[in-house]
């Protein structure tokens, strides 16, 4: 195994490398569509957006306001809340913003040589919330054991003129390229509220932000240079930092491989050079703690690290570099205590095993999920149009982003969001008393989006087309569907565990197997099969009373498989085939017991006319102390029978 494979253990593959993006890019999208009544626009940046996974990684937010932009000269300022950039003259990579047209707010407003401008301090006041802290240009504090720096911050509608000898000078090695600086330029840049310390207007600058430029050019890298970027941070968290940790910043090392990219050629850059490349990187570091000028990427005259570095700490900081540069990647690696990677004994069974867990049960793609979640539960339950309306609407914003319909994460956004519209389209339509020319339509976007669900989830998509094949009558289809998601037992058993077993369930079953990251993604997360109010219309009316008992509860998806299964012999009256479902839903009941799926047995018993095995199934339920609504309670358990027959559809009462 390579020593690049070795270090792909430590900092992840390119694949998984593209998931994270991808996974900021689709967390961009959900967020921005829940601020846009704020007028602000979510950019996730700092390591996470550039596709690194460390534990001690904040969580860096910038918020762009869309009520309010930079322009650069006088004729631009079209509309309210425009202000002019007006560049320091005695710091360079800062500027002051004139109030144009006296739009903004009285409290973010400083008077200089009367004249308005937009004050930083005043405006970071203005954001600040209880539980957080200023920390430099954002709003910092943590949420459980993730700390989060949420930046806000103004847009600027054009590339600053500070910054306009970056886009012109020469680079005889062709990196970046055309493509990419002009799609930077595009996106022009920020402002966010933080002055120079030795400015007399410190208190009211702000700093010109390249935060989205910079993500630009991480992710146009290829493998081996996301590898050194890495290995970078390494050496500054886990050795440089020991020593010195207010010193430098993970910013200058990105800087650092900035530059060492631009003036290096291509070739240079492969998985054999590996060494060479981080050690060109360290030398360049070396030269700039030496004379005690890092020049920004963007802006060359602006000296980041004046204030960092001085006669006292450069030497102490030269000689940790020199020894860093000596000992080369594996010192490094070995001195941070991360030797792991180059244990012999590393198998790639093994590295695929501790990747699948770092990515599959991440914090920030659980946070990622959560978001979807709230993104897609925002349908109202009106009315059919609006509702068809509000899933066109999301659904377009996610099909703004084709690189995330067209990878591995479709199927989490299924499962996190699109199946609960189609359970809602479902309840809307099954409510309707007539068909009309809207609820057609509805009919054809709905069978658009359940096959969707039906080719990538492993339960919910399933189930859910199931669900509606029953309730339009075409249950052979169903029945179809749910032996094929049947035959997909042993990786799908991992749903069944209780969440606190989940995880390592999935891992015994699914890691170091060879499946592909797409069917790992689907099994991972796929979903409990939860019924709420929403959806209750997709059943017969007679079951609507009953399944309001367990409304609250998260369905075992291979209990609801069964009793779906039963359902449909029931309604095709065939006992055989009908006592054969009971019986594997009565042996999945010895390995899973939930109260949901005794009640189911007992129903289908009754269904069967076995009425001795469902009262005794009913005993059971009243075991676990569970209160029901009348007329179930401990005293009268043999009225309850009288309860289900009531709750059950006159087809089924036929089969007994």
């Amino acid at each position: 195994m390579d020593l690049s494979t070795r270090l792909s253990y430590l900092f992840g593959t390119e694949q998984y490398v593209d998931l994270r993006r991808q996974l900021v890019l689709l967390r961009e999208t959900m967020l921005s569509y829940v601020y846009r009544e704020h007028y602000q626009h979510v950019i996730c940046s700092g390591s996470l957006g550039e596709g690194v996974a460390y534990p001690e990684s904040d969580d860096d937010v910038m918020f762009s306001l869309t009520n309010t932009r930079i322009v650069m000269t006088y004729r631009e300022a079209t509309r309210n809340g425009d202000a002019l950039m007006v560049p320091s003259e005695s710091s360079p990579g800062y500027c002051r913003l004139l109030d144009m047209k006296g739009s903004h707010p009285d409290d973010v407003i400083h008077m200089i040589q009367g004249m308005p401008f937009v004050s930083s301090s005043l405006f970071k006041q203005r954001f600040a919330m209880e539980g957080q802290y200023i920390h430099g240009p954002c709003q910092s504090g943590s949420i459980g054991f993730q700390e989060f720096d949420f930046a806000y911050c103004i847009p600027c509608s054009a590339w600053p003129d500070i910054a306009k000898i970056w886009v012109v000078r020469e680079r005889s090695n062709g990196w970046p390229s055309c493509e990419t600086i002009q799609n930077i330029i595009n996106n022009g840049c920020h402002v966010v509220p933080i002055g120079d310390a030795d400015s007399p207007y410190a208190d009211h600058e702000w700093r010109v932000s390249f935060s989205v430029a910079e993500r630009t050019l991480m992710h146009s890298f290829n493998h081996y240079q996301f590898l050194v970027y890495n290995l970078l941070r390494l050496t500054l968290k886990r050795v440089i930092g020991k020593t010195f940790p207010e010193v430098l910043c993970s910013y200058y090392m990105k800087t650092t491989l900035f530059y060492t990219a631009e003036n290096t050629p291509k070739q240079m850059w492969q998985v054999h050079n590996l060494e060479t490349c981080f050690k060109t990187c360290i030398a360049v570091l070396y030269d700039y703690v030496d004379h005690i000028y890092c020049p920004n990427y963007f802006i060359p005259e602006y000296n980041m690290i004046k204030r960092k570095i001085n006669h006292s700490n450069c030497h102490q900081i030269l000689d940790i570099v020199r020894t860093v540069y000596r000992i080369g990647v594996v010192g490094i690696i070995r001195l941070s205590g991360e030797s792991s990677c180059l244990d012999a004994s590393l198998s790639a069974a093994m590295m695929e095993f501790k990747l699948d867990k770092e990515f599959m049960f991440s914090d920030h793609l659980l946070k990622v999920l959560l978001e979807i979640n709230i993104f897609f539960n925002n349908l109202p339950h009106e009315n059919t149009a609006c509702c068809m309306l509000n899933l066109y609407k999301y659904w377009s914003v996610l099909k703004c982003i084709p690189t995330i319909l067209e990878s591995d994460l479709k199927y989490i956004i299924w499962n996190k969001g699109i199946n609960s519209c189609c359970l809602k389209l479902m309840d809307q339509l099954f409510t309707s008393s007539e068909m009309n020319r809207q609820d057609y339509q509805l009919y054809k976007t709905l069978e658009a989006l359940l096959r969707i669900g039906y080719r990538g989830d492993v339960t919910t998509g399933k189930l859910t087309m199931a669900t509606y094949l029953y309730m339009v009558g075409k249950t052979e289809t169903a029945l179809y569907v749910i032996r094929q998601l049947l035959s997909d037992y042993p990786p799908y058993a991992i749903d069944v565990n209780i969440d606190e077993l989940k995880q390592q369930a999935y891992i015994d079953v699914m890691c170091g197997r060879g499946y592909t990251i797409n069917y790992k993604i689907r099994h991972a997360h796929a979903p409990r099969y939860r019924l709420y109010k929403g959806c209750l219309n997709v059943f017969p009316s007679p079951l609507k009373m009953w399944i309001t008992i367990m409304i609250e509860l998260a369905l075992d998806p291979l209990a609801y498989a069964y009793f779906l299964e039963c359902l449909c012999h029931a309604q095709h009256q065939n006992p055989m085939r009908l006592m054969k479902s009971l019986k594997c839903l009565i042996n999945h009941m010895e390995i899973v017991v939930f109260v949901t799926t005794r009640m189911l047995v007992a129903i289908m018993k009754y269904v069967q006319g076995d009425s001795q095995t469902a009262c005794r199934w009913l005993g059971s339920v009243y075991a676990t102390k569970d209160t029901f609504p009348p007329p179930y309670n401990e005293k009268t358990s043999l009225s309850s029978l009288t309860y289900i027959a009531c709750l059950l559809n006159r087809k089924f009462q036929s089969v007994t």
